[in-house]
This record gives structure tokens, sequence and C-alpha cells, in this order.
């Protein structure tokens, strides 16, 4: 079975592991060699709009094309610019036209329905183009905030990714990014995949691992109900909590397995919902 993973990063990255400490450096050929390790065919090699963490460096969207050149039967290129700088219509235009797929990861301290955020997404719809949004407290809030980016720019193509987004898998939800327990049917996940049919999640990072394993039941449930709207990813090279590596560690994609989920359903989640989004 094919399978893509749409959301990877190289660079280096701080552990956010207890038992992990300092930062993992992950070179295109470390990419690579997850990728042949665990038989992931495709990624979305996504940069990110300058620093955006103390001490972190991902490389930006000229690098992402530059090595997506190098790798063109197994890296698809994504681009993202900061929305504060000048021409961005002109600036994402271009990477479209040097062969980029998508837009993100988009992670900038502003409110996501800032209208320099809104600017950007209608770039991106013009050009059909989906866009990947890490979402949390600091970064693209929230997700009530979302609904009114839907009404206002109805065209775009969402992946939704961070804790922010997907600690709304339940209805019931407190102040903690990762939230365990039972899932309370009719989140605002939910409610968003049934009213907006331009919106998709990726299962990346701890976030969607979390939101999966902390209910199996409701997960198998929630997959099946919106098979069409969920892509597989995993944000390598971030670290998991345990001070291993998501991507090489498997979890993700064993969730997915272990779950139970019909051929067809799977397919959907890890290769042919990315492949009909990026125009593959």
């Amino acid at each position: 079975m094919e399978i893509i993973d749409i959301h990877t990063h190289i660079g280096i990255v701080r552990s956010w592991s207890p038992y992990l400490k300092g930062f993992v450096k992950a070179t295109i050929h470390d990419l690579i060699s997850y990728m042949d390790s665990v038989g992931i065919d495709l990624v979305a090699l996504l940069p990110l709009p300058g620093i955006v963490e103390p001490y972190d460096r991902i490389p930006g969207t000229d690098k992402v094309l530059k090595l997506s050149k190098e790798y063109p039967d197994r890296i698809v290129p994504f681009c993202v610019i900061d929305p504060r700088c000048i021409k961005p219509k002109e600036r994402i235009e271009q990477y479209v036209k040097r062969g980029c797929k998508g837009f993100g990861e988009y992670k900038v301290r502003l409110y996501i329905d800032d209208e320099r955020s809104i600017r950007v997404f209608k770039i991106c719809a013009d050009l059909g183009i989906p866009v990947l949004i890490h979402m949390d407290k600091e970064f693209n809030p929230d997700i009530h905030r979302f609904i009114k980016v839907l009404n206002k720019v109805p065209d775009a193509i969402f992946i939704m990714h961070g804790p922010g987004w997907w600690k709304y898998i339940s209805a019931e939800t407190g102040d903690e990014d990762y939230p365990k327990g039972k899932v309370i049917p009719g989140g605002i996940i939910e409610k968003i995949f049934k009213e907006y049919r331009n919106v998709y999640a990726d299962i990346s990072a701890h976030s969607g691992l979390n939101a999966l394993k902390r209910d199996k039941e409701y997960a198998s449930i929630f997959l099946r109900m919106f098979s069409n709207r969920v892509l597989f990813g995993t944000d390598f090279p971030c670290i998991s909590p345990e001070g291993n590596q998501f991507g090489p560690n498997r979890e993700h994609i064993d969730l997915l397995i272990n779950l139970g989920l019909e051929k067809e359903i799977l397919e959907r989640i890890l290769y042919k919902n990315a492949l009909r989004l990026l125009g593959l």
C-alpha cells in the first residue's frame, strides 16, 4: 500500500521529551532513511516562515525547492512566507511556478483571522494550493476564530494540525493542550468537518497521535466518519514524549493499522487524500 507523509521537516529541533535533552539535527539523508525504513513513498517537505522557536532551525522554501529537485520522486515541496512581508502575492506565485504544491507549515504569532493571514489564504485559494496550519495557544489561535476564516475564505483548502486543533476532537475541553480520557462526541472538529467541505487535518506529532490514542474506540468511529478528510503525517524529526522520534518510531502508522480500519479507509488516510489535495 502506498504511503504519503504530508508533514515532514529537516533541520534542528529541540527535544520536548523529559528523557532526551538538547537538540536533534536531521538532514535530507536522515529523512530519506526514515522513508526507506518505514516504507514511505513520498513526503511533503515543509519550510517554516523564519525562526519560530528559540534555537530551532528549519530551512526555508528555497532550500526545500532545491532538495525536491534532487529527490523528485520522494519529495513534494511546500512554500511558506511571513504574512507581514512585502509583496506576498508575488512571492507565493513564484514559489508555485517553481513547483510548490502547498503552503505551510504556517506557524506565526498572529490570530488566525488576522487580516494579513486572510490575505495569504485568499492568495493560496486563487492558486489552488492547500494551506497547512499549526494551531496552538501561541501560533494562529484560536479554533473559534478559524470558523470566521472559513466564512471569509470559503474557497481555500485547509489542512489543520497542532494541539489548538486536535484537543477539540472532544466536546469537552479544558486548558490542557494534550487532554486524556474518553472523547465526548460532538466536538468542534466534528462540527467543522460536517459543515465545511474544505477542511482537512493531519494526524502528525503528539497532538494528532494523542487525539486518536486517548480513546481508540471513538478514533475508529471518527476516522471512518471522516476518512476523506484526514491525512497521515508524522512531523518528522519531532521528538515524542517518550524520547524517540516520530516517523521512525512508527507510532502514527502502527496506531492506524491496529485500529482495524477497512482497507479503503486506510488507503484514503495513508495516501489517496494527499494525492487529491496535492494534484498528483
